[in-house]
């Protein structure tokens, strides 16, 4: 399968964002904490929606792909592809509450064994997007519409409950544990939107003709994101301005949405135009997007580097420089193991031979 690059570097910008972000959040000193106020407000909404709304668009387009390919392929069926979806998907929410069982032991507070980090959220979306891998487009429109706005009221409803022990605190430690993290409704309704945009790039690619490809290309998916995106960018800065600013405000998560749409519609239109020659640039966060959820496991251990250490100043030298460090590294991994060293590898290995173990059984039974 060719890699979409403007995929690639989207989520290779929203990684290493994030993990920028939490090198500042570990490192400054308490008198520079400002610096990682300002920051947070403005980048961490715009990282944490992107990182979803490309893992809808990647989960999507993976799974028309194989759709696409049943007849070409020799044992393929639907049945086969939707359990392929659905065991990865519960493979990385075992590695995603596993993940958390160490971060909650580390900080002696087991609450955290439910927290909402980007594994665990990508995680329960791609489980709950199982339901809506063949509806209609529209339909996942209206409900990531109604889940992003109700949101907004559900959050400070339940907030009230937080800590107790009836049902809506119980709710509440679900859906919001965390209330700073990720939290499912929102950026779920972001990964089914992303899934609308994944469709609709996979069926102009169906297209035979060249001419015709790319005339549906620009008319039916570039220039509708972009305008799309444009509208959306606009419209979270009259909504409630300057919420933009404040993380998980409506108007910051419309903000996202947008911004994404403008930066996917244009780096698609690069790509497949060739307007500019992209490989060498592309490789820097093709790195962080090849091994994404590798290094969001593997850069905890930063933390101990320099904690509360850094001031306004010298934070950035750290961040430069680490940011370069990594980047070597990722590309001295690449070049000696390539896929080996990547966990969505291993979890699709290892997911093809569960799922042969159980066709196996089955067979056996019948």
């Amino acid at each position: 399968m060719k890699r979409i690059r403007s995929v690639d570097s989207i989520r290779g910008l929203c990684i290493l964002l994030m993990i920028l972000g939490h090198l500042i959040d570990w490192w400054i000193r308490l008198e520079d904490r400002w610096l990682i106020n300002i920051l947070f407000a403005f980048l961490a909404p715009i990282a944490a929606s992107g990182f979803m709304f490309i893992s809808g668009f990647s989960a999507i387009l993976s799974y028309k792909r194989k759709v696409t390919n049943i007849d070409d392929s020799n044992g393929l069926t639907m049945r086969r592809v939707k359990n392929i979806y659905l065991i990865r998907a519960l493979l990385l929410l075992i590695v995603a509450l596993l993940y958390n069982i160490v971060i909650a032991f580390g900080i002696n507070d087991l609450t955290w064994i439910w927290a909402w980090n980007v594994l665990q959220t990508i995680a329960v979306s791609l489980l709950l997007g199982y339901f809506f891998l063949n509806t209609s487009k529209i339909f996942r429109i209206l409900v990531g519409i109604v889940l992003l706005v109700g949101n907004q009221y559900i959050s400070p409803l339940l907030l009230t409950y937080d800590g107790q022990t009836n049902i809506y605190g119980l709710l509440f430690y679900i859906l919001f544990h965390p209330i700073e993290q990720f939290t499912i409704l929102s950026y779920f309704s972001i990964f089914l939107l992303g899934t609308v945009v994944g469709d609709l790039f996979t069926e102009v690619k169906k297209i035979n003709d060249q001419r015709e490809r790319e005339h549906a290309l620009i008319h039916m998916f570039i220039t509708p994101l972009l305008l799309i995106g444009i509208i959306s960018v606009t419209f979270s800065f009259i909504f409630r301005f300057p919420d933009i600013i404040y993380r998980r405000t409506f108007s910051s998560l419309v903000f996202s949405i947008g911004f994404f749409l403008i930066l996917l519609s244009i780096l698609l239109y690069i790509e497949e135009f060739e307007i500019i020659k992209t490989k060498k640039s592309y490789r820097f966060f093709f790195y962080y997007s090849f091994y994404s959820f590798t290094i969001y496991l593997t850069h905890d251990p930063l933390y101990f580097i320099f904690f509360r250490q850094l001031n306004a100043f010298t934070i950035w030298i750290g961040l430069v420089g680490t940011t370069i460090l990594i980047t070597l590294v990722l590309k001295g991994v690449y070049k000696k193991w390539g896929r080996k060293a990547s966990l969505k590898t291993q979890l699709s290995i290892l997911g093809l031979i569960i799922l042969n173990k159980i066709e196996q059984k089955d067979s056996k039974n019948n």
